[in-house]
This record gives C-alpha cells, sequence and structure tokens, in this order.
C-alpha cells in the first residue's frame, strides 16, 4: 500500500453541445513536493469517455470520482489530499458553500463523496484553481471524447 505525505488531484470534465454530449472527464494524481506549494511527480492519469446527455457538471464529478477510484484500487493513502478543479459549482458544493440541489449531479455528489469517506487520507482541501492550472485533466478530459476512449494508468 503506497503511502505519501501529500497528494494532489487535478480534475476535469467536458461536454461537447453541454449537457447533450458527447462528454468525458480526466485526472491526474501528483505528489507533492516538500514545500507543499507545487506539484512533484506525476504518479497517475485517467480519462473516460462518458458518451451522450451528460452535462459539463456531470462530467466534472465523474473526473473526480475517477481519481478517487483509482486511488481506493490501488490502495494508495496519504496524510494531505489536495483536490483541485476549475468547476467552481463542484468545489463549492464540496466545501459545502453551495447546496447540491440537481437531481442530475446528486448522484454523482453522493458517488463522489463515498469514494472520499473510504480512501486513507488524513485530510482533504479543496480549491478552485483556473483554466489554465488545469491544463493536464482538461486535455485528458477532451482527449477521451476525440478518441472515445477511457483508461487510467500510472506515471
Amino acid at each position: 500500500m503506497p503511502h505519501y505525505y501529500g497528494l494532489i488531484i487535478y480534475f476535469d470534465g467536458a461536454s461537447k453541445s453541454n449537457p447533450h454530449g458527447p462528454a468525458g472527464s480526466g485526472w491526474t494524481l501528483y505528489e507533492m513536493d516538500p514545500d507543499g506549494d507545487t506539484d512533484g511527480e506525476r504518479l497517475a492519469q485517467g480519462q473516460d469517455y462518458l458518451g451522450y446527455n451528460i452535462s459539463n457538471n456531470q462530467a466534472e464529478y465523474h473526473g473526480l470520482e475517477g481519481a478517487l477510484k483509482f486511488m481506493n484500487k490501488n490502495d494508495i493513502s496519504c496524510q494531505y489530499l489536495h483536490i483541485r478543479g476549475d468547476s467552481q459549482i463542484v468545489i463549492n458544493q464540496l466545501h459545502g458553500k453551495y447546496q447540491v440541489r440537481s437531481k442530475n449531479i446528486i448522484g454523482y455528489y453522493n458517488a463522489v463523496m463515498k469514494e472520499l469517506a473510504s480512501i486513507q487520507c488524513g485530510a482533504a482541501e479543496y480549491t478552485h484553481i483556473n483554466r489554465a492550472e488545469n491544463r493536464e485533466a482538461d486535455a485528458m478530459a477532451n482527449n477521451s471524447i476525440r478518441r472515445k476512449r477511457s483508461k487510467s494508468v500510472w506515471g
């Protein structure tokens, strides 16, 4: 079981012709460098092709869920988990600042919260970042749509 002091998840979702799709999600997982401010080594990345009739917000949640599932499947634990995304809605819902009211989103939100509860991490922090800081996860999400392909890999 790999254990890390700090990990950073970047997640993103994309839905062309929102909310009709096609849609995809992407994520990257980094080890936090010793300073705690920037990214260390990229540990893993993943993307999922989600098909049609998926909204951008659903795709965003799916990206985060994919990273968390990868951590659970591979028994990855950490002291601190930093979750970063460019979706203000998702980040604020995770913080509890926004209520989750949409019937289309609540299942995705609950799935993420379930995965979060089962990972072995001391504390989780949610940060809204700009799109430029999220370019790798964005590229993974868009690549999944272009190639109609899902994959998760180490490194």
